[in-house]
């Protein structure tokens, strides 16, 4: 359990400098800026896909069966209603392109997943198992 605290630490750590190196390049490329203003939005909602994936998992209280179904059922919910709120707001806004906002959103879930991996590949479940 404690490996894969320091992996989603790591994680985590990642994504806040994605979105910090993203917040410093709107100001240096200002030609590039409504591209650079939809990542920025899109990665914002990346990480309430982080936050709601993660963080509001169930990693300690034993939670099983039909609980822990609709907890994902809401969980997916809440995920794509943030995606629909992202792209309304990059839509509706004069200054953000709403394709690099969607990048945004998806890098939430590609840095989740590649972050996992290696701790999932690494895992073994029985000694000297595959």
């Amino acid at each position: 359990m404690e490996r894969l605290q320091a992996r989603l630490r790591v994680v985590q750590r990642i994504g806040i400098g994605i979105i910090a190196l993203s917040a410093v390049a709107r100001f240096v490329f200002r030609s590039a800026q409504p591209d650079m203003n939809g990542l920025l939005l899109g990665e914002l909602g990346g990480a309430y896909v982080y936050y709601s994936m993660i963080r509001q998992g169930h990693l300690r209280d034993g939670l099983q069966g039909k609980a822990l179904f609709a907890s994902g059922m809401l969980g997916m919910v809440t995920r794509f209603v943030v995606l629909i709120a992202v792209m309304v707001v990059a839509v509706k806004s004069p200054g953000v392109n709403p394709f690099a906002a969607l990048v945004g959103y998806l890098l939430g879930f590609v840095l989740l997943f590649f972050g996992l991996y290696g701790y999932a590949k690494n895992r073994r479940i029985t000694p000297g198992g595959k």
